[in-house]
């Protein structure tokens, strides 16, 4: 399948974070099932050679990661609390609307 656009090599793009060369790391396909059949996705993994950029910036994205985490489960917990208020005054209602 060719590529869309104007398709650059990995080794050809700088880094962003250091300028150093970067290289594909881990190449995989993924198969995903539509209403037409099978769709394939090509992925790849672009790392910086600099090996210190590049831990660097996994540890960046395992704090992100844990900071989205956090908020996610925040975010559930809040559900949680309102799904039990939501009952709590349901119940609260048929209770007076049955004893009038």
């Amino acid at each position: 399948m060719p590529k869309i656009g104007n398709y650059k090599e990995p080794s050809q793009i700088l880094c962003e974070r250091c300028g150093s060369r970067r290289k594909e790391g881990k190449t995989w396909t993924e198969r995903i099932k539509n209403d037409h059949g099978e769709m394939v996705i090509y992925h790849s993994r672009i790392i910086c050679t600099n090996r210190k950029c590049q831990a660097e910036f996994e540890q960046k994205l395992l704090e992100e990661k844990g900071k989205r985490d956090k908020i996610r489960q925040i975010k559930i917990d809040n559900d949680a609390k309102r799904f039990a208020l939501k009952q709590k005054l349901q119940a609260e209602k048929k209770s007076a609307l049955a004893t009038s």
